[in-house]
Order: C-alpha cells, then sequence, then structure tokens
C-alpha cells in the first residue's frame, strides 16, 4: 500500500481543541491564541461540527475598522492586542460564534485517505479539514502539515 493510501485516522490530530456555538467571538480569539491554532471546529452538545471560525473569519469583521490591522495579517500575523481593541469598539466580541462562524465545512471519514484529504483541500482551497467518525462526529482535523508528514516519514 502506498503512502498515498494511508488513512487519516492514522496521521490526523485527534486532541483537538474546539469551541461551542454559544461561545462569544473573545472566548475563540483567546482560545486560539493560547493553543497557538489559527481556527476552531464548532461543534454542538453531541460532537458534530457545525461550523469553523478562523482568524480569518475575525480579521475579515474587522474590515471597516483600518487597513492597517489587515496590512498586519497579510504580513503573516495580527497584533492579538489591536485586534481585541478594534473587536472591542466594535462590540463584536460579545457576539456568539454561530453568527461569524463558517458553516461550509469540508469534511471526510477517518477511514479517507490522505490522497483523498489532498485532493479535497486542493479543491476547496484550505488548510485544514475536519475528520469525522462514522456517527458524523469530530474525530479530529487534519492539516496539509500532516499531509507532508507523511511524506517525510521513512
Amino acid at each position: 500500500m502506498g503512502k498515498h493510501n494511508t488513512p487519516l485516522k492514522e496521521v490526523l490530530s485527534s486532541d483537538v481543541v474546539s469551541i461551542n456555538p454559544q461561545d462569544t467571538l473573545r472566548e475563540a480569539l483567546n482560545v486560539m491564541v493560547e493553543n497557538r491554532v489559527s481556527a476552531l471546529p464548532v461543534i454542538d452538545v453531541e460532537r458534530h461540527c457545525i461550523g469553523i471560525i478562523s482568524v480569518t473569519d475575525l480579521l475579515g469583521m474587522t474590515k471597516d475598522l483600518g487597513d492597517e490591522l489587515n496590512a498586519l495579517a497579510e504580513a503573516g500575523g495580527a497584533d492579538h492586542k489591536d485586534l481585541v481593541a478594534r473587536l472591542e469598539n466594535a462590540d463584536l466580541l460579545t457576539e456568539p460564534v454561530q453568527g461569524w462562524m463558517s458553516s461550509d465545512v469540508v469534511s471526510l471519514g477517518s477511514n479517507s485517505t490522505v490522497q483523498q484529504a489532498a485532493r479535497e483541500m486542493v479543491r476547496n482551497s484550505i488548510h485544514r479539514l475536519v475528520v469525522l467518525d462514522d456517527k458524523k462526529r469530530l474525530a479530529g482535523v487534519v492539516s496539509t502539515m500532516d499531509l507532508l508528514a507523511v511524506y517525510c516519514d521513512d
């Protein structure tokens, strides 16, 4: 069996930090910063992934709040304090995640292959996708780095 047929359950990150739809954007931002992640799966009480909230989503909210913050994002990172200050001034951080998350979740089952994951990432222009168990619950997340690691391990 070639490496491209490696099942996602063998390469996914299963220790995934997630958030609930009723949590606030402030909580989402804090969880992202504390865990050094750029996106969070949004899960319901049954652990079904109902959305994704990302730093890109948060930065999109600030579009009308200042071009310099967008320039920071394009340069490779936004200043956390500046982002929080701008969102607070716009009263956005108290909004629930559910109203701002992307609900079009790209996902595959845990028995899907590395090759299938790579195709989905390319097709959807994304860097990570949600992996679901046989009951459609969050099993983990696989990133482009996880896929590359498969080919670097000898």
